[in-house]
């Protein structure tokens, strides 16, 4: 006799529709698009085609195995989480930051994925509204600290198992541990993720063609990186000293951006080197957190 094979009903559940006057209009999004200029969304698309290269989507909705474990069967399948909810603040709101944490929900096949910024409508940068529509989402919404704790609400009280990635900043902190907010949660099947942003980085320049400052500024945003080496548009003759280099290698950080050349030197967590520009990696977010997996236990 075949064991019997579960399955997962899609999900009816939809952002609440009071989020429609919070979201970022159409024409936002143009006015974005052509003040950032061809150069700028080339960089933006060569980034995403490299996390589109390491997380590729996945290829279907569901999948289902079943394995023979000696004197019994197990069944499983596996699905996407129904929703994600990115919840971000000044902390990762730039394109190195938040593609990172949005483009693996979407390769995982999540259904509904939904970013909110904390703030008003005129802290969203271009760069991040360009980043949204190249990656292929327009769901968009600016929202203040009451209507954050309203949205969490709401999603706690869905019975959806869905995903809450948080910028793990003191602003989203304080408003995570409202009582009210933290006891639906507490109460609910929602996964909190929170991400906190890279502390200690650090960029080297062998040339002062290496990294150009405002293609950093464009991915990396107001990150606060220690710089060393040669100095950008200082045309010297003379290399940086390799002493200097191998001081600075040997500070433990969490980022760290180095010419090609120097790639498999240093102590940081996350090293990228100048042809990879703008990537970061969010351990937290290793692709079986977007699945929700049902198994059967039965005898052959």
């Amino acid at each position: 006799m075949e064991p019997p094979v579960p399955d997962f009903e899609p999900s009816a559940w939809t952002f609440p529709g009071w989020l429609g006057p919070h979201m970022l209009a159409d024409s936002r999004f143009a006015r974005a698009y052509n003040a950032l200029g061809d150069d700028r969304r080339a960089l933006l698309k060569s980034l995403i085609a490299r996390h589109y290269a390491l997380t590729p989507p996945a290829g279907t909705f569901q999948t289902h195995s079943t394995e023979r474990c000696g004197i019994l069967e197990r069944s499983v399948l596996r699905a996407p989480a129904p929703f994600a909810l990115l919840l971000l603040d000044a902390s990762i709101d730039s394109p190195a930051l938040f593609l990172s944490a949005l483009l693996p929900a979407l390769c995982a096949r999540v259904p509904q994925v939904l970013a909110v910024r904390l703030g008003p409508r005129s802290a969203l940068s271009d760069a991040l509204l360009v980043s949204c529509e190249l990656a292929g989402v327009e769901s968009l919404a600016a929202l203040g600290p009451v209507q954050a704790q309203r949205l969490l609400a709401d999603c706690a009280q869905s019975s959806e198992p869905g995903l809450v990635l948080y910028a793990d900043s003191a602003e989203i902190r304080r408003i995570l541990n409202r009582p009210a907010v933290r006891q639906a949660l507490d109460a609910s099947p929602l996964t909190l993720v929170p991400l906190r942003a890279p502390r200690l980085a650090g960029l080297w320049r062998d040339t002062s063609l290496d990294f150009p400052p405002e293609d950093v500024a464009l991915l990396y945003g107001g990150l606060p990186f220690e710089c060393r080496g040669a100095a950008p548009g200082n045309h010297a003759r003379t290399a940086p000293d390799e002493s200097s280099w191998h001081d600075f290698s040997l500070a433990p950080r969490d980022l760290l951006l180095v010419p090609p050349a120097r790639s498999g030197q240093g102590r940081a967590a996350v090293t990228v080197s100048g042809d990879c520009l703008g990537l970061w990696r969010w351990p937290q977010l290793h692709p079986n957190i977007f699945v929700q997996e049902r198994q059967i236990f039965s005898t052959p």
